[in-house]
């Protein structure tokens, strides 16, 4: 347990694809960061039918017992780049592809096979423009031992319907498996749904279990365990995603938790 520190992630601008932006707590064995290319552990993105929305800008404060809370600014759009020059239209194609991409876990390995060759071959990367704030989602994180409770207040004023994406990622480098609730299994696809808890990703190497528990929300929820290792992208975790449909109605507040266990793998 001492070999393993959950901390805040204010100073870790991440790498790869997702370098600058805000992130969640980051996980270390060591001095070894677990995170890597992920997200960490609770931070937001938003989704609409033709861009995704993140956050570069994030408070933080501390409570007299210790309590950590970030609130995320939603303040940056990604947008695609093909030889140099943004697209709209490629932006709308990528956007409709993760969808359907999501929904056909079976596939995945599949459908990205060209995916690479092709982003190398056109040049094609993400752009991350500063947008005017579609409002702001504050986290209350606390750490007990292993294990993180995880409260999420929204704060949304977004007016097109949006899908709320409450993100909890590590490094794909080192979770590299899944695991069935008793033995260690192949790695998750890019993304797949899930209906069973808790539900975990593996790192065989530091013999450690990330799993996520229920989520405690009113609105219908939708869960996503996955991993990516495609060059700049390299992450494994967990998605929650919930229907915003506009301004006017308000999300309940999320609460959820996540936790490690160490040195327990068959």
């Amino acid at each position: 347990m001492d070999n393993l520190r959950i901390v805040p992630g204010s100073d870790y601008p991440g790498e790869g694809v997702s370098h600058g932006l805000a992130r969640g707590l980051l996980v270390f064995y060591g001095d070894c960061n677990l995170t890597g290319e992920g997200m960490g552990i609770g931070t937001i993105a938003l989704r609409d039918r033709t861009t995704t929305y993140f956050s570069r800008s994030r408070k933080d404060a501390t409570d007299e017992n210790g309590v950590f809370t970030s609130t995320f600014t939603l303040d940056t759009r990604m947008t695609w780049i093909i030889r140099g020059k943004p697209s709209p239209l490629l932006t709308r194609w990528i956007e409709y592809g993760i969808s359907t991409y999501m929904r056909h876990p079976r596939v995945q390995s599949l459908v990205m096979l060209p995916v690479p060759p092709l982003r190398s071959l056109l040049n094609i990367r993400p752009l991350f423009e500063t947008i005017p704030s579609l409002g702001s989602v504050t986290f209350t994180y606390r750490i007990a031992g292993l294990s993180v409770t995880i409260e999420v207040h929204f704060n949304l004023t977004a007016q097109a319907p949006m899908t709320v994406c409450i993100l909890n990622e590590l490094s794909g480098s080192w979770f590299t498996a899944g695991w069935d609730g008793e033995h260690v299994t192949s790695p998750p696809p890019g993304w797949e749904k899930i209906t069973h808890m808790p539900v975990s990703v593996v790192d065989p190497t530091h013999r450690i279990r990330f799993f996520l528990n229920q989520p405690s929300v009113s609105p219908p929820y939708t869960l996503y365990r996955g991993r990516e290792q495609t060059g700049d992208a390299c992450w494994a975790g967990f998605c929650i995603e919930l229907d915003f449909k506009d301004g006017s109605r308000k999300l309940h507040d999320l609460q959820y938790s996540v936790g490690f266990t160490t040195g327990d793998i068959p």
